[in-house]
């Protein structure tokens, strides 16, 4: 018997290691949404655009980053899949399928903005019945809860002694 291939390990290291950087950005990118919150509700203020949203709160922004946040799943989804046999974790699952509706929601965004000139708080699907502020809040939300999810499923799989082969 043999131990577990060192490409196996490297993959389990790499959807460890994504799924850390993954936590950190969407964590910061989480205190955005925090300070949007307490700028409208708390403070009152009449445009809450967050810590940098005067610099950053434009539509392609927010797609691109929902974008590249929703590749990087995809990334993590692959190595995870590459170095384990067993069923794909819930939290995984569930992060992709999620944060892939949120980049959806930029896409109408961005359609409603450009095609349509809608220059003025494009509502994109959901920001027709739910406040969009709290809309984007909780996607952001329950994606990081996710993520911690996926960080601690590929964290417990990377300390996992390797498995033995036939």
């Amino acid at each position: 018997m043999g131990a577990v291939s060192g490409t196996s390990q490297r993959y389990v290291q790499s959807a460890a290691t994504g799924a850390a950087a993954i936590l950190l950005v969407q964590a910061a990118h989480m205190v955005e949404h925090v300070a949007q919150v307490t700028q409208k509700f708390i403070l009152h203020m009449p445009a809450a655009h967050g810590v940098l949203g005067s610099i950053f709160d434009l539509e392609w922004v927010h797609f691109v980053y929902n974008t590249v946040l929703y590749t990087a799943l995809v990334a993590v989804y692959i190595w995870h899949r590459r170095a384990a046999s067993g069923p794909l974790f819930f939290a995984l699952r569930a992060g992709m399928l999620l944060q892939g509706y949120h980049v959806v929601e930029h896409i109408v965004k961005m359609y409603q903005y450009y095609a349509l000139g809608i220059t003025v708080g494009p509502k994109g699907i959901l920001g027709f019945v739910v406040p969009l502020i709290w809309l984007h809040f909780f996607l952001n939300l329950f994606v990081l809860i996710l993520i911690v999810g996926i960080y601690r499923g590929t964290r417990q799989a990377n300390l996992q002694p390797a498995r033995a082969t036939a």
